[in-house]
């Protein structure tokens, strides 16, 4: 490791240079936010006799030489609130759900790599349904977005193609059921990494002179949580922007045409020393005060993590791991003994 000493010195030096000049941008654009109409306050408010659902699913699962073994489980969490208090929580199906597990074979390595995804989100939705109509929540969340990500889209002529199409018409149910009921469907991404805000700050800022060629190409190189970090302040959001700036070339998108134009996002700073949060939610900016005030008053208790607590109870009640599909695997191994189609990849017995 020694040998890498001056290669890893002059990669944190990159870095702490190409942050300096992030953050000489972001000043730039947080003198002109107001002006600019990117950044606005966020209502402080007292939850009172408000419902707050979160969804979210678990995943585990191990690829063999003729097999595919998935395990899932997807976890409804409601929080009622009054007086500012939180005084009740239930769960869906239950706190402790037990997980489904799902045997795959024939399924080429392009077809493995989305299906586990459409498999657990599949679960989540339903469970997201079965949410929805049991406890008629004020809002309900899901970890991570209210569409599918278009790499989770497989080819027309592939195996799981039905599973993907199946999947799409949960997410429109879904869709219908909160538009029904009025609840505010919302998905908190903790992570993003997208740069359409990045786009949007650049067409605001073009014409201004300190904006110049190197502070756009840092522009280009920029995601939007990376900028966003130094422009918002906590307790600030975004205005609201389109999910996809052509609605009808997005591989997902295009697939809900009823739905193209109600999709919509912002991000939002909870934490003073965290990421901001993108919130892709149904509807239209009519509902933005009321959702990203009730999300901030969720996700603001702990100054280095902003994420919405029903969302950290459900992903603590449905998470899977390693161990949980070994356990899986060696029982079905002691039932059928060591067949060649359920033998582990070379990559997990090398004996050296």
């Amino acid at each position: 490791m020694d040998t890498l000493a001056p290669k890893i010195y002059e990669i944190s030096r990159k870095i702490t240079e190409t942050e300096n000049k992030r953050k000489k941008l972001a000043e730039l654009v947080r003198n002109y936010k107001s002006n600019l109409n990117i950044a606005f306050p966020i209502n402080h408010i007292t939850l009172d006799n408000t419902k707050i659902a979160g969804i979210d699913g678990g995943v585990a699962k191990k690829c063999l030489h003729g097999f595919d073994i998935v395990l899932v489980r997807g976890v409804g969490v409601c929080f009622w609130y009054q007086n500012g208090r939180l005084f009740y929580v239930e769960y869906h199906p239950s706190k402790n759900t037990s997980p489904s597990l799902f045997v795959l074979d024939g399924l080429s390595e392009l077809e493995w790599t989305c299906t586990p995804s459409i498999i657990r989100q599949t679960m989540e939705i339903k469970t997201a349904i079965e949410t929805a109509e049991k406890f008629k929540p004020d809002v309900l969340l899901l970890d991570g977005s209210i569409i599918p990500h278009y790499t989770d889209k497989p080819e027309k002529n592939s195996k799981v193609y039905m599973s993907y199409e199946e999947m799409l018409e949960l997410y429109k149910n879904l869709f219908a059921i909160c538009t029904e009921n009025g609840i505010m469907l919302a998905g908190v991404v903790e992570d993003s990494r997208g740069t359409r805000f990045c786009k949007i700050i650049e067409g605001k800022i073009r014409n201004i002179d300190e904006f110049d060629d190197n502070m756009k190409k840092i522009l280009d190189n920029t995601k939007d949580t990376n900028i966003l970090f130094w422009v918002l302040d906590k307790g600030e959001r975004t205005h609201v922007f389109p999910y996809t700036e052509n609605p009808d070339e997005h591989p997902i998108i295009r697939d809900i045409p009823a739905f193209k134009d109600k999709i919509l996002s912002f991000y939002m700073k909870t934490a003073k020393f965290d990421r901001p949060l993108r919130v892709d939610f149904l509807g239209g900016t009519n509902i933005i005060g009321k959702l990203s005030s009730i999300i901030y008053a969720i996700s603001s208790y702990h100054s280095a993590y902003g994420l919405p607590n029903v969302l950290i109870e459900a992903d603590q009640a449905a998470k899977l791991s390693d161990n949980d599909i070994e356990l899986i695997y060696s029982q079905i191994i002691r039932h059928t003994g060591a067949l060649p189609g359920i033998l582990k990849l070379r990559r997990e017995l090398r004996p050296f």
